[in-house]
């Protein structure tokens, strides 16, 4: 399986988000490792992990959104649940199929470009957003 590489993720104008980001890049990776060592309990476990991460990391952005007034909260918000939903969703098919090939699909095509566009377009705009508002 491929591997993410991190320099291909763009930065944003806040440091947290630039770390939860690469933080999900060494998770993203770990999984892939993992599928490919045929260790579905550790991709399992990595699976939640990288969920769990998702919900701290999206609230740590609503919080700061909402301290700031950010006009497209609710927006940028309901991304955030409809991708933790799907997440969800591919987590439950996992552990009933296990089946290595489909998550390194989804991981591969459908998780990394939705990050890289989510990161170009929704975060760069809140990043610039509320530094500008925090200074």
């Amino acid at each position: 399986m491929a591997h993410i590489d991190s320099a291909a993720i763009p930065q944003v104008a806040m440091a947290f988000m630039n770390d939860d980001h690469q933080e999900a890049v060494d998770m993203l990776n770990t999984i892939l490792d993992s599928l490919e060592t045929g260790d579905d309990l550790a991709v399992t476990e990595a699976m939640q992990a990288f969920y769990q991460h998702n919900i701290e990391h999206f609230a740590r952005e609503e919080e700061q959104m909402l301290r700031v007034n950010f006009p497209p909260y609710s927006c940028h918000k309901g991304e955030h649940e409809r991708v933790l939903e799907e997440l969800r969703g591919v987590i439950e098919q996992w552990n009933q199929e296990y089946n290595r090939e489909l998550l390194g699909l989804y991981l591969n095509e459908t998780v990394v470009s939705w990050f890289v566009n989510h990161i170009n377009t929704m975060d760069t705009v809140t990043a610039m957003f509320i530094s500008r508002h925090s200074a």
